[in-house]
């Protein structure tokens, strides 16, 4: 049996508590008819929550892609958070919620940046079977 990690269980159950949040009040919300949010914003953030919940799952599972495709999103997430501090990019107000932006990007960034570096250090990266000094790395699919 492998050696339980509290962070990888916090990460995971984390991940799962968000996707299962949003997919769940994305959802009412069009069952009730009180979305106001445009086709488009529902769909992006369906598919987030449905990514975050799996996610999640393949964490506490200590499944290897969903090892390096969390270290991919979470990068992708402070990249596009930096460029938004920076005023390069912007998001449309369908997007936000009640919290202010500032606030729930900058959470945003130390979450994830939190969650690299619990996730790159050797142990954690041995308890999911990578063995390679790398950030992420995904296989290409249907190639042997």
């Amino acid at each position: 049996m492998k050696q339980s990690y509290p962070g990888v269980i916090f990460f995971g159950i984390t991940e799962i508590t968000i996707g299962a949040l949003t997919l769940i009040a994305v959802l009412a919300s069009l069952f009730l008819g009180t979305s106001s949010k445009p086709t488009e914003v529902l769909v992006f953030v369906l598919v987030s929550a449905m990514i975050s919940l799996s996610l999640g799952i393949g964490i506490l599972r200590t499944n290897l892609t969903s090892y390096h495709l969390v270290l991919f999103f979470s990068t992708t997430v402070i990249f596009s958070k930096i460029l938004i501090f920076a005023k390069i990019i912007s998001l449309s107000g369908a997007l936000e919620i009640a919290i202010p932006s500032a606030v729930k990007d900058t959470v945003s960034v130390i979450y994830h940046s939190l969650l690299i570096l619990y996730f790159i250090r050797p142990a954690v990266r041995g308890r999911f079977g990578e063995r390679r000094n790398v950030l992420f790395s995904l296989k290409v699919p249907f190639l042997k």
